[in-house]
């Protein structure tokens, strides 16, 4: 009997389409110690993101987590900073991505759904933050 392990292609293509489901990134981000602290899962997420350009995008099921993986990724580039305990290998400032995920993730999705239909959102009014990943940054400003 032989057994046929997943493609590495298979592979990255069911992780990138995980990250449609917030739950699943927030848990990861809160119960999976500290993972997108590791220097090296940012490093992985970066390079995910050739899911994003055919051919590879065809492939994808749930086009809405290429929009959390950049969003992510976009975070994860404008918060997260070398720790100083250990710079090559861990990362700082990364603690209020599930917060972050939590608290807009609906939102966020809702917004998807409207822009793949090519509809308005209604519900937008104009006070969702012009960049999301930008807004963990404006909350503490405005809590400070």
């Amino acid at each position: 009997m032989s057994l046929d392990l997943p493609t590495r292609f298979e592979v990255e293509l069911e992780f990138v389409q995980s990250l449609a489901n917030i739950q699943y990134v927030t848990y990861l981000a809160t119960q999976q110690n500290n993972i997108f602290r590791d220097v090296r899962f940012r490093n992985y997420l970066k390079y995910l993101e050739y899911w994003s350009r055919p051919p590879y995008a065809q492939c994808v099921v749930y086009p809405n987590a290429l929009f959390v993986l950049k969003l992510i990724n976009t975070f994860l580039e404008q918060h997260a900073v070398p720790s100083h305990d250990a710079p090559d290998t861990l990362l700082d400032n990364v603690d209020e991505l599930p917060k972050f995920l939590q608290l807009h993730g609906p939102q966020l999705m809702n917004e998807m759904v409207y822009r793949w239909s090519g509809q308005a959102d209604p519900a937008v009014q104009g006070d969702a933050p012009a960049d999301a990943a930008a807004a963990p940054a404006a909350n503490q400003s405005s809590q400070a």
